[in-house]
């Protein structure tokens, strides 16, 4: 018994194909994790060898920098993923496009995410603190964590445009 209906209910080549790309959003979203972590480590190791140098007032900028990416990263996701966008892609690209469309919206905001790991060593450079730093990474590895879809959103997503015969490819609709 499969515990997703949508995943029984869907071809096996179609099948495997949503469970490779979620696979590679897998690899890529946890490796955007560890390298988070290495840079909140290397900015922790630069701050606990530098010398004694003033504090700048420049964390509040990366923060302000950090909010408008962990916003704009989210804000994107939900755009990519909308329903209008989706079918869109599905009517043009077919479903195999969708899938694709669906690993590359996954791999776009988790980009934003690590921007905001960069960010956090960025931090560490320009003067900041020990929790300057730890608070960056830690936005960051949320916002990885919270646009990080889960395989079963991406079963139904095809399964509904596979039901609804939106598997039209853009050269059948001639464009």
């Amino acid at each position: 018994m499969t515990p997703n209906p949508e995943q029984a209910l869907l071809s096996e080549p179609l099948n495997s194909q949503v469970v490779a790309a979620h696979k590679t959003a897998l690899i890529i979203v946890l490796t955007f994790a560890m390298s988070i972590v290495i840079y909140m480590g290397v900015g922790l190791v630069k701050l606990n060898l530098k010398s004694g140098s003033v504090q700048a007032e420049l964390p509040f900028a990366f923060y302000g920098g950090a909010a408008a990416l962990a916003i704009g990263s989210i804000l994107v996701r939900r755009a990519l993923l909308h329903r209008t966008k989706l079918e869109v892609v599905a009517v043009t690209r077919g479903l195999e496009g969708l899938i694709k469309h669906l690993l590359n919206s996954t791999v776009l905001a988790a980009a934003l995410a690590e921007v905001i790991g960069v960010l956090a060593l960025v931090v560490a450079f320009f003067g900041g603190e020990t929790n300057d730093v730890i608070r960056l990474s830690v936005v960051g590895l949320a916002v990885l964590v919270w646009n990080y879809p889960r395989r079963s959103a991406w079963e139904r997503a095809v399964y509904y445009f596979a039901a609804t015969g939106q598997n039209t490819s853009a050269g059948k609709l001639g464009l």
